[in-house]
């Protein structure tokens, strides 16, 4: 049976996937109202006012009141940090001490169903790779990559709750990169960059989500209040070489451990503001989860290919700069 939640709260509402998520949710004439949270006014679907409430308010505040007032069944929380922050603190707050409140909040508030989006970077991109991650494998972020250990952590206090309210349905979704008109990820900032310095020798799969897949995940997951954690991905695959040749980008190799260094190095001298060294491993190793399991007990596929989900934010690209 499949059912969609009456009154919705969605965090970081203002951003490519808190817009499509509120999209997707008035989209559903079982949708009451939903809340969109963000430090920025979040614009809702036309003609949906009486159905939609911008909310500004910083995560890192506390959201108890909010929440008692709004009475939500379910909360997407989708506010984090995409880029690496040179604050760590700061970071730290936004991404994981936040999460940890809004639990609380949820908790006190009686919510149903909590969503957390987080990546598939939680599991690592490292040497020895040798077959898709499944949501049965432990989480091994790559060490001083910011994002995908605040991943981890939040991970950590999503599943911490669903055992101290096993009444409560959490689910966590792993995604991987979301490829999409105004996307701003490490990938699509890479990209933007006409010669690529690469890993000598390295040439890993990668995968992409298509933002339209993503809802129809996230409503698969709302509609059913399935709890668990789910891999999402396009189903294909591309090489690294073959998504910088897409973009028009050149890659120059070089050797792994002197690019890392002079990454860390140019960043540590505010040189460049894309990434620390660590960042690199995920374009030197791996790192291909397997949708297997929200396939079966959901019966989710994706739409796009992973190729078909890099295409579409290419277009999008082209049509703002005319490349």
């Amino acid at each position: 049976m499949t059912e969609t939640p009456k009154r919705v709260l969605v965090t970081g509402s203002a951003g490519l996937l808190g817009e499509a998520t509120i999209s997707q949710l008035t989209s559903k004439p079982g949708l009451d109202v939903a809340a969109g949270v963000d430090i920025r006014p979040t614009d809702g679907p036309p003609g949906e006012t009486r159905r939609f409430v911008s909310v500004i308010r910083d995560v890192r505040e506390p959201l108890d009141d909010l929440i008692a007032g709004f009475e939500p069944e379910a909360v997407v929380h989708l506010a984090f940090l995409l880029r690496t922050h040179r604050d760590g603190n700061f970071a730290h707050e936004v991404n994981v001490d936040a999460t940890e409140r809004l639990l609380q909040a949820c908790a006190a508030g009686g919510v149903k169903h909590v969503v957390y989006l987080s990546s598939t970077t939680v599991y690592g991109a490292h040497s020895g790779y040798t077959k898709p991650y499944s949501e049965d494998d432990p989480p091994n972020p790559v060490k001083g990559f910011q994002y995908s250990e605040h991943k981890t952590e939040a991970e950590h206090l999503l599943l911490r709750f669903a055992t101290e309210y096993p009444d409560r349905a959490v689910t966590i979704m792993r995604g991987c990169v979301v490829m999409a008109p105004g996307a701003d990820n490490f990938i699509s900032t890479a990209l933007g960059t006409r010669v690529l310095p690469t890993p000598a020798g390295s040439d890993p799969e990668m995968q992409f989500l298509h933002v339209d897949d993503y809802t129809s995940a996230l409503d698969a997951v709302l509609s059913r209040r399935a709890p668990g954690i789910y891999n999402i991905a396009g189903d294909d695959t591309m090489t690294w070489r073959q998504v910088a040749e897409a973009a028009g980008a050149r890659l120059v190799s070089a050797p792994g451990t002197m690019l890392s260094a002079a990454t860390g190095i140019s960043w540590k001298l505010h040189l460049q503001d894309s990434s620390p060294g660590p960042g690199l491993n995920l374009i030197r190793y791996p790192w291909i989860a397997s949708t297997e399991k929200i396939k079966r007990e959901l019966g989710w596929s994706p739409t796009y290919t992973s190729r078909e989900a890099l295409s579409s934010w290419l277009d999008g690209r082209s049509k703002t700069t005319g490349q």
